[in-house]
């Protein structure tokens, strides 16, 4: 699944930190635990919950999801849309894993 197209539902990040210990453990080969996605009816996704190991496989230079980091689940519910990870990460002054502070 293609991490741009994933819309998120949060303004910033809250606990950023959280990002480096992440990225360490993606570069040593660990899984994070899945990541909740839902769709809704128009086909749009967007994640309910994991936004931070989202950012976190972005921030490592990838772009898809492999199957086995995600859970897609049908969904009427509502949530707020802030814009894709690239946006989220701006918001919180984040371009590189050299600028999680």
């Amino acid at each position: 699944m293609e991490i741009s197209k994933i819309l998120v539902s949060q303004r910033k990040l809250r606990a950023p930190l959280q990002l480096c210990g992440m990225l360490d453990a993606l570069k040593s080969g660990q899984v994070l635990p899945p990541i909740e996605l839902i769709r809704d009816a128009h086909g749009a996704v967007q994640i309910m919950d994991g936004h931070h190991r989202l950012s976190a496989i972005w921030l490592s230079g990838r772009r898809k999801l492999r199957p086995e980091e995600y859970v897609l689940i049908e969904s009427d519910r509502y949530r707020p849309r802030f814009g894709t990870v690239v946006d989220l990460l701006r918001r919180c002054g984040i371009a590189g894993h050299r600028d999680i502070r």
